[in-house]
């Protein structure tokens, strides 16, 4: 799910993002490029990420699922979409650009989304350009806010250049968590 990956981000993935450090919590609610480390797995990438939401873990939640408004908070987001909703589950359609330097791929994906209030979110891909597409955000409570930890693995139905492919991955996921962040502080206040 990418920036790609979740905004759970439809295809975003890779190894481990630590944005807690004093810089970036000083400079705000920020995830930097430089933060997110992505990995190349089986054709595709694998993303980690551990953030700290300065937010309890309803109001983290509360941005994390409201998939129905997230294409107006998340840059790559055109459309986001519940197709279906029970209890647990949601079925999840979105599309959206990413781009980096000069080149930009399109995406789309249809997900499995189960929720475990307030703890944690699942995503499974069921369509789209994203040809496999798994994810998990963690959300623990942590001091004042909220530790938030997501994996995800993906594999893009579309061609990455091979220099530009973790860039990419790696400046979309640090765009989307940035912006989810910046909600979470939105509506905190």
């Amino acid at each position: 799910m990418p920036h790609l990956m979740n905004r759970l981000l439809p295809f975003v993935p890779g190894l481990v993002l630590l944005a807690t450090s004093p810089a970036v919590l000083a400079a705000g609610p920020a995830v930097l490029d430089q933060d997110v480390r992505v990995a190349r797995a089986d054709g595709g990438f694998v993303v980690d990420v551990v953030m700290h939401a300065p937010v309890r873990p309803a109001q983290a939640w509360a941005v994390l699922t409201d998939f129905e408004h997230m294409a107006s908070f998340v840059p790559n987001l055109k459309i986001s979409r519940v197709l279906e909703r029970s209890d647990s589950v949601l079925k999840v359609q979105q599309q959206g650009v990413a781009r980096y330097g000069l080149f930009s791929a399109s995406f789309e994906s249809l997900r499995e989304i189960r929720l475990t209030p307030y703890s944690e979110i699942r995503a499974h891909g069921l369509g789209g350009n994203i040809q496999r597409m798994e994810s998990l955000m963690r959300l623990e409570p942590e001091g004042n806010g909220t530790r938030l930890s997501y994996h995800a693995e993906a594999l893009p139905g579309f061609w990455f250049p091979p220099m530009i492919g973790p860039a990419l991955v790696r400046h979309e996921t640090a765009e989307q968590f940035s912006a989810m962040l910046e909600e979470m502080q939105r509506r905190r206040e």
